[in-house]
């Protein structure tokens, strides 16, 4: 824990040094600095911290063995049939060729989705040191220290993707969609966020979304049924007691209060339409997670836009109100941060 405690530290640190200070850039240097503390958390963890870093490792080490064809012969048939993810274990494979050692493979790893997270908060977040807070109470024990294969793919289909969503280039959007599912094929579940990001919040529409919220909560079943033979993870079954309570408490309180605000969000910022419409595909994905709290794997690739929208809300106080919730809001995210700090070490 403390590291983690020494982490949250530097961050507000950086923060309140950069606020203090005429520095040209400011927020650029303070993306920078916090985007390489995580690639340092991340990278140079001890085999022992997260789920899966010791069964990557195995994987790592077993395919060094294998030829380059091993991975290239029945690519489409493996990605189209099986549940196996080969984009992955080939990306791995040639890598293999220029690092051998599974700690610089980690490192890679770490800076493939925090580089870009950084960029995405410095370019889209109106508060960077609320979203770095946010991901580090919310995201950073699974793309931080858990998965390698949904960490990139993630940061390919959200964190890259969404400056051609943006960008209005379905062409390379759906590029990066293919490339990512090839390496976790659930990452094909963004592919509606690139035709609904820019639908307008009409009562119509919003009445309709909350409807399918409730129906697919009440169906979650046969919606999870449905998913799981499209997606080809037939390992997931249903789980008793399953469900993320709090998450999901947590995530309709925001777009409720969102929605609400939303007349001044969306006159501050326009583009927050985008972020809107995510957190509405989240809530539609929230039922599944009661089934089994593996879904939660594909609730995250929208819910991901919550460190961009919780930004948007607390700068629709007015000035002085603001002080006050922008300073509480890092308060208790630090605390909730430092309260459910899992133990870490680094690998030396």
């Amino acid at each position: 824990m403390t590291i983690y405690l020494i982490n949250i530290a530097m961050l507000i640190g950086w923060a309140l040094l950069l606020m203090r200070h005429d520095i040209p850039s400011r927020r650029g240097w303070f993306v920078s600095f916090a985007t390489i503390q995580w690639i340092v958390l991340s990278g140079l963890r001890d085999i022992s911290v997260g789920d899966d870093t010791a069964q990557y490792k195995a994987l790592f080490l077993q395919s060094q063995a294998l030829p380059l064809h091993a991975f290239t012969d029945r690519f489409f048939q493996i990605l189209f049939t099986e549940s196996e993810d080969p984009g992955y274990y080939l990306f791995q494979r040639l890598l293999q060729y220029m690092i051998t050692d599974y700690q610089v493979y980690l490192v890679i790893v770490a800076m493939i989705f925090m580089i870009p997270l950084g960029y995405f908060i410095y370019k889209y977040s109106s508060e960077a040191l609320i979203s770095f807070l946010l991901f580090s109470v919310l995201f950073y024990e699974f793309f931080a220290v858990t998965g390698l294969r949904q960490t990139m793919a993630t940061a390919l289909v959200v964190l890259v993707g969404y400056h051609f969503v943006r960008a209005r280039k379905l062409g390379w959007f759906l590029l990066i969609v293919f490339v990512a599912m090839t390496i976790h094929k659930s990452a094909l579940i963004f592919l509606p966020f690139y035709f609904l990001a820019n639908k307008q919040l009409t009562k119509a529409y919003l009445m309709t979304m909350f409807g399918v919220i409730i129906g697919l909560f009440l169906f979650r079943n046969t919606f999870f049924d449905i998913l799981v033979q499209l997606s080809g993870y037939d390992t997931y079954s249903a789980l008793d007691g399953a469900g993320a309570v709090n998450f999901s408490i947590m995530l309709i309180t925001v777009l409720v209060v969102a929605l609400w605000r939303r007349d001044v969000i969306l006159q501050h910022n326009p583009a927050a339409i985008h972020f809107f419409n995510a957190l509405l595909l989240a809530a539609c994905l929230l039922p599944l997670t009661f089934i089994n709290p593996s879904m939660m794997r594909l609730v995250q690739y929208f819910s991901l836009f919550l460190l961009l929208m919780i930004p948007e809300i607390v700068i629709t106080f007015e000035q002085r109100e603001r002080l006050v919730v922008y300073y509480s809001a890092v308060m208790i995210l630090g605390l909730l941060f430092i309260q459910d700090a899992p133990v870490y070490s680094f690998f030396w």
